[in-house]
């Protein structure tokens, strides 16, 4: 029946989706030229929010569990990665933290509404076939957020896992972070069921699957290395998961 709805419903699904990147390409250019960037990121939380919010078109829902973090620490968020689905909500919900995404460097040209928030907003690409270059890469958002006071957001698996079973958890890139923030605090934040979403490809958007994000205890980094934190943050989320099946 999920399946069965899913083809009534899907094309209003991807044609809010489609139109709230086209539609925000041009809102962000001009608030980017004529308020700066502080505008144009306002209008990057919005269009997130829009693409977060057409899910209900196919019954399903957005469940973020928060945790009240103050503000003060340079954070990051680490995640397990299942779609494309997982960013809208971290976007919009951790907007007070102003984070910064480390993605893949394909989504810097020709992707409306992403890659020019990809070029105006900050955030890094990397060439995951290349390490040294997303090393380095990765070394210059750490020493600009250890400045600035913005929290990075990464995804561990370094892939999304298209089953919802977790890959394994690649120290690389928390590594390089510590280095240049050592006493960083690591959020671990646990995806759900959004891998479902495109488990036909998007044809169809399978009808009344609820997302879910779990923000999880967080972690202090001081004293730790990015091998002992990876090695944390994977074991709260695969315990997250785990006892969510059970339940």
């Amino acid at each position: 029946m999920q399946k069965i709805l899913g083809y009534l419903f899907t094309p209003l699904y991807l044609l809010t989706f489609g139109l709230s990147l086209v539609v925000f390409t041009p809102v962000q250019w001009l608030a980017f030229n004529l308020l700066g960037y502080q505008a144009q990121q306002q209008m990057v939380y919005m269009m997130n929010w829009c693409l977060m919010r057409c899910i209900h078109w196919v019954g399903g829902g957005v469940n973020w569990r928060k945790r009240d973090l103050p503000l003060g620490p340079n954070y990051i968020f680490a995640a397990n990665h299942q779609s494309m689905n997982d960013i809208p909500a971290m976007i919009w919900f951790l907007r007070k933290y102003r984070s910064v995404f480390i993605a893949k460097q394909e989504l810097s040209k020709g992707v409306p509404g992403i890659s020019y928030n990809y070029k105006c907003g900050g955030a890094v690409g990397i060439i995951r076939k290349d390490p040294v270059q997303a090393r380095e890469a990765i070394a210059g958002l750490a020493q600009r957020c250890a400045k600035t006071g913005e929290a990075i957001c990464i995804f561990p698996e370094g892939t999304r896992s298209r089953d919802g079973q977790l890959k394994p958890f690649q120290a690389g890139g928390m590594k390089t972070i510590l280095q240049h923030i050592p006493e960083a605090v690591v959020v671990p934040i646990a995806i759900e069921n959004s891998w479902k979403l495109v488990r036909y490809k998007f044809w169809p958007i399978p009808f009344g699957i609820s997302l879910r994000w779990t923000m999880l205890e967080p972690i202090a980094c001081k004293g730790l290395d990015g091998e002992e934190v990876t090695r944390r943050v994977e074991a709260a989320i695969a315990g997250h998961l785990t006892a969510g099946r059970r339940g």
